[in-house]
């Protein structure tokens, strides 16, 4: 619990655009009522799994949106188990079936993803 609280508490300013943002709420809000954690817990977590997409690729998340509709969705899916690994670091026991949850919450909000770009929407 401590872990989230550190992580809750975290600000991290990651540059995206004002449908991303809107979407990043949506997805947090998703995550935070299949998890049952904190929204705010959540908002860290990705904001962490952001940034560090960001380091790692030297991308802004702005970028992704510019970026042809297979190598947007790749990158999509690297935030996503980035977040899921991150949020897995933090579990206690019992691990297993906890890390099944994530897996499963996760995927949820890929596909809550997939059905948003498919609306039309970056």
């Amino acid at each position: 619990m401590e872990a989230l609280k550190t992580t809750e508490a975290e600000y991290i300013k990651v540059k995206y655009t004002p449908d991303q943002s809107k979407l990043i709420q949506e997805i947090s809000t998703f995550l935070s009522i299949i998890i049952q954690i904190p929204e705010t817990a959540i908002k860290g977590i990705v904001w962490n799994a952001l940034r560090e997409w960001q380091v790692k690729n030297n991308k802004t998340i702005a970028d992704i949106a510019k970026l042809p509709i297979t190598r947007r969705l790749n990158a999509v899916k690297e935030i996503f188990l980035l977040g899921n690994k991150i949020l897995k670091s933090m579990l206690k026991q019992p691990e297993s079936k906890n890390e099944i949850i994530l897996d499963i919450a996760f995927e949820k909000a890929f596909k809550y993803y997939l059905n948003y770009i498919s609306k039309g929407c970056q």
